[in-house]
């Protein structure tokens, strides 16, 4: 099997297929065919080895004509030929001489082994989620209850990944997270990435990459560690792929089609997704001011119904330029149109002395409803190009990309408020509308060079530039006298630019059983905000340095031990700079801050990990150190309403303990699980108020899959997340509950699936704040989440087949060692 592996490799990479002095070169050349059918067989591994000790000297896979040519040394070889489900083939006696340069084999035959036929059918499925110290993988295909979903559903479904009702994603319970997708931000970086997440379709993902402490090879921009979506991508030859169709309540309907072609130095791919979803989501926010005499009470109910079409489409090819050179050109396509209408009422009381106050007393009578109609259009586009070369020499390998993203979103709204009396309109308050458009630019440049120094040892180092631009021109009206009228506070253009120039170096190597590696990077960011109208300018810039480390240790017994060090930075995002943000609710304004700075986190990670025949388990303590961090508070107002704004509060102290495993303790049964356990420190003022808060929580999931009847499969999964303080208040407890079941059939090439997030709708954000002058309740649910059916199609793919392994396409800008 070492043989096998390491031959895999070689063929994938070809890095031996380097040109030579035609004078002083040596070649083996032949072909192989299938024994049965006697025709010819398309990437088999073909290695030449030494045959005095076994050293590996070259290796090669065949074309489509079975065709295969490999450098040589002069001497004494051996020719090793190998294809999964194929007997491997030894050929010996083989003499390379300067009077025998060029030696052609002829057509050699292999036929296949029926033992590792059944091995594969047995065993080929891919594990839910596998563990390594510095990375976990999370296989999408493996939980049923993604299927019909979105990229949103997935991540929430990954060990020690959390998204709450707002879409915001979490990596142990810090939202300073980096989302790549094919290891580019892939618009994750635009002022609403969550529109990505929307549109992204659970049937184009392969799998979920999580890396909790990066090296210094990654962009320093993500606090608690990156999470990489890589996207499907065949490599067989021929076409195959996948289709499916989903339905589901509330009213959601998806297709999608996963396509690959494959021939001789080519290989096209082609992603589509086809949503249309209607999210209702419901939610109120009781507020007590207290006065003197009175308490003055607001409670406000919120629904909202949402209409989204969206489409996302992915096409690329790869070409492969030499043995050794690979180029692959990708375009994608995503868009969504939204129609939201949004109902806000306002039920206003004033509670005398004596009287009892709470939500339940505050009468229905009278209340002002405000009504929002809006229309959202989201197109974005997508160019890039990647260069990979693999040199002779094992390791050594240059890699270079340039991406190209453009990213729009314009909403239209009106605005109608007006006063009621038992169900009737009694006038109408106020006519507004609102229009805005924000357009984003970003180019991304990389170069990547990873040299050996020795078998043990190795050099790497790069470079990355990143320039950005956002504009956002915002504008909000009032309805006076039949005349349109510009409200000042709400309307501006804002401009964001920013550009990120960034180089790194590390060593790696390793001594026994010991490895290490150490790197640092520099980065120089030069950024500024301006807000047009007001000629309100900000420019700043910084040069800093990110340093990280990592030590491993390998025991006996398939024991692995790691301890990471890392920093890192969070520059503030457009949302949290932009000083206008929502005005649906005109009592309760969330709003940017324009002049926040930058969070750096000291990052430090202790791991182990074990495996078993059946099962492994994985541990690991960590603490986060965190200056300047981004918090948003909320102020409150004499006249009721409230303000929601970042800024950035002192320091964090975040101290963990994390546990993974997955088990089957029975041919039918897998379980897996994990759970975090923390410790928050938060310390800091803020006009003279403490919002200072140390509290322990934690959060987990347990699940388990039943294969209970033939090519059918049960699945149930539990989430709880626990309460926790935060500034100025409490986050209450949420707990979900998730099934799915699925079933083979037309010979295993189509699966239905019935799944149901969130069975018993228990996902609600339900937060209480506390002071002497005021108390606030709040609860909202984003959506609700649809039970969906789901029937997949696959053309020439088994169910198990992993979808990408081969290439850098899936990989991060950066690899860990």
């Amino acid at each position: 099997m070492k043989h096998v592996f390491f031959t895999l490799i070689l063929s994938v990479s070809a890095f031996l297929s380097f040109s030579q002095n035609p004078e002083h070169s040596y070649s083996v050349q032949g072909y192989i065919f299938d024994n049965a059918t006697q025709g010819p067989l398309e990437f088999v591994a073909v290695s030449v080895f030494n045959a005095a000790d076994s050293t590996i000297i070259s290796g090669n896979i065949t074309d489509e004509h079975g065709f295969f040519k490999i450098e040589a040394t002069p001497g004494n070889l051996y020719l090793l030929i190998e294809l999964i489900s194929y007997q491997a083939k030894k050929v010996s006696d083989i003499h390379i001489s300067p009077n025998n340069q060029h030696l052609d084999l002829g057509v050699m035959y292999i036929g296949t082994d029926a033992e590792m036929l059944q091995a594969i059918q047995i065993t080929g499925k891919k594990s839910e989620t596998s563990f390594a110290l510095d990375k976990r993988v999370f296989n999408v295909g493996q939980d049923l209850s993604n299927r019909g979903g979105t990229a949103v559903d997935v991540l929430d479904n990954v060990p020690s990944v959390t998204v709450d009702v707002d879409g915001n994603v979490s990596l142990r319970g810090s939202g300073n997270v980096k989302i790549l997708i094919d290891g580019k931000p892939g618009g994750m970086d635009n002022a609403n990435g969550s529109n990505v997440l929307k549109t992204l379709q659970a049937n184009m993902i392969d799998r979920i990459e999580v890396i909790t402490n990066p090296s210094a090879k990654y962009e320093a921009e993500s606090m608690s560690g990156i999470i990489n979506i890589i996207l499907k991508k065949n490599t067989q030859p021929g076409i195959n792929g996948s289709f499916e169709l989903s339905g589901g309540w509330p009213e959601n309907y998806g297709a999608g089609a996963n396509i690959n072609y494959r021939k001789g130095r080519t290989n096209f791919f082609l992603n589509y997704g086809l949503n249309f979803g209607n999210s209702p989501a419901d939610g109120f926010n009781y507020l007590e001011l207290y006065n003197k005499d009175t308490t003055n009470a607001t409670y406000t109910s919120r629904k909202v119904v949402r209409d989204r079409l969206s489409h996302s489409f992915r096409a690329g090819m790869d070409y492969s330029i030499t043995d050794n050179q690979i180029l692959t050109g990708t375009f994608s396509y995503r868009t969504s149109r939204s129609n939201n209408t949004t109902t806000v009422r306002y039920f206003d009381y004033s509670f005398l002395p004596g009287q009892t106050t709470g939500i339940d007393y505050i009468p229905r009578d009278y209340y002002t409803e405000r009504l929002e109609t809006e229309i959202e259009k989201s197109p974005s586009l997508e160019y890039a190009l990647n260069y990979t070369k693999k040199f002779k020499q094992e390791g050594r390998e240059l890699s270079a990309s340039v991406q190209y993203s453009n990213y729009q979103e314009d909403e239209v709204a009106d605005y109608l408020e007006g006063s009621y009396y038992l169900g009737q309109l009694e006038g109408n308050n106020q006519t507004q509308r609102a229009d805005n458009e924000e357009k984003e630019r970003q180019t991304i440049l990389t170069l990547d060079y990873i040299h050996p120094i020795n078998k043990d040892s190795k050099f790497e180092t790069g470079m990355r530039t990143q320039l950005r631009k956002i504009t956002n021109d915002y504008l909000t009206e009032d309805l006076i006298n039949d005349v349109w009228e510009k409200i000042p506070e709400f309307s501006n253009q804002f401009i964001y630019n920013e550009n990120v120039v960034a180089g790194y170096a590390i060593y790696g190597s390793k001594i026994d059983r010991l490895s290490y590696q150490a790197g640092l990077r520099a980065e120089y960011t030069d950024f500024s905000t301006e807000l047009v109208e007001s000629q309100l300018k900000s420019p700043r810039n910084y040069f800093k340095f990110f340093p990280s480390g990592h030590i491993n240790y390998e025991f006996e017994g398939q024991n692995q031990v790691q301890l990471s060090y890392s920093r890192r930075i969070r520059r503030p995002h457009f949302w949290t700079l932009i000083p206008f943000y929502t005005f649906s609710d005109n009592r309760n304004i969330s709003s940017g801050n324009p002049l926040l700075n930058p969070e750096y986190t000291d990052s430090y990670e202790l791991g182990h990990i074990k495996y078993w025949t059946n099962g492994n388990i994985g541990t690991n303590i960590y603490w986060r150190h965190t200056t300047d961090v981004i918090q948003r508070i909320t102020q409150f107002n004499p006249d009721g309403t409230t303000l929601s704004l970042p800024i950035n509060l002192a320091t964090n102290d975040n101290t963990g303990l994390e546990f993974l495993f997955a088990y089957n303790p029975l041919k039918w049964l897998r379980l897996d699980g994990s759970a975090n356990v923390f410790r928050a420190k938060l310390n800091g003022q803020y006009e003279g108020q403490d919002f200072s808060t140390d509290n322990y929580s934690w959060f987990g999931r347990l699940g388990s899959k039943f294969s209970f009847w033939k090519n059918a499969e049960f699945q149930l999964r539990l989430n709880y997340r626990a309460p926790i303080d935060i500034p100025q208040g409490r986050q209450k407890e949420m707990y979900l509950i998730d099934v799915a079941f699925s079933k083979d059939f037309l010979k295993n090439n189509a699966t239905f699936t019935l799944s149901a997030r969130d069975l018993l709708n228990t996902r609600r954000r339900n937060i209480e704040l506390f002071h002497d002058d005021y108390y606030q309740r709040v609860s909202m649910q984003w959506r609700r989440a649809p039970i969906m059916a789901t029937i997949n199609y696959r053309l020439n793919v088994s169910k198990d087949r992993k979808q990408n392994r081969s290439g850098d396409n899936g990989d991060f800008e950066g690899r860990e060692m």
